[in-house]
């Protein structure tokens, strides 16, 4: 079966219905403790970002991040792109707190170029993390996390600058390291 957008848009949809009909369906007189947080480091890139989690077992927490980088540089440079990303961790010790090992789902549309080429595709992927989180305050947190992953890349080749040339087209697998440096709100 051949993956298309509008199919893993549709799956994602979905999937997006279940995360947030778990997130506010009451559960057994437990607290519910979730969190917001932000890679500082994609910041740092010009990427805007947040990703929320929510405790769904005393060890496990689930995550959806979401980023997008809407900007063109000076001649039509770019890193263009939005990215959604659901995962889970286990956490070692207990929730938010300690070591955490976790896995997670990526999906993205770029449009990047610098010099001599722009890339315009979609990527689908899978990949695994491992990080730590200390406590900075009563509310807030800071993450450090890095992590690879492998992207089903489909992508069209361009020539640099303005409406370059066509010059090719093909699916790639290509790694996708995670680097993240979080500061997240509890609650």
């Amino acid at each position: 079966m051949k993956m298309t957008f509008k199919h893993i848009e549709k799956t994602g949809c979905i999937f997006l219905f279940f995360f947030f009909l778990f997130l506010f369906c009451p559960r057994q007189g437990k607290a519910q403790f979730y969190s917001v947080q932000t890679n500082t480091l994609e910041w740092a890139m010009g990427t805007v970002n947040i990703e929320g989690s929510m405790l769904i077992k005393p060890r496990w927490t689930l995550h959806l991040q979401v980023a997008c980088n809407p900007w063109t540089l000076p001649e039509n440079k770019k890193i263009k792109h939005w990215l959604v990303e659901p995962g889970a961790r286990y956490w070692l010790w207990q929730s938010y707190v300690g070591r955490f090992i976790g896995a997670y789902a990526i999906a993205t549309r770029y449009n990047m170029g610098w010099k001599k080429n722009r890339f315009d595709g979609t990527g689908f992927g899978l990949g695994v993390s491992y990080g730590h989180a200390w406590l900075i305050g009563k509310r807030w947190n800071l993450e450090a996390e890095a992590g690879i992953g492998a992207v089903m890349v489909n992508r069209k080749q361009y020539e640099g600058g303005c409406c370059g040339d066509y010059k090719s087209q093909g699916t790639y697998l290509r790694p996708a390291p995670k680097l993240a440096l979080n500061v997240a709100y509890l609650f």
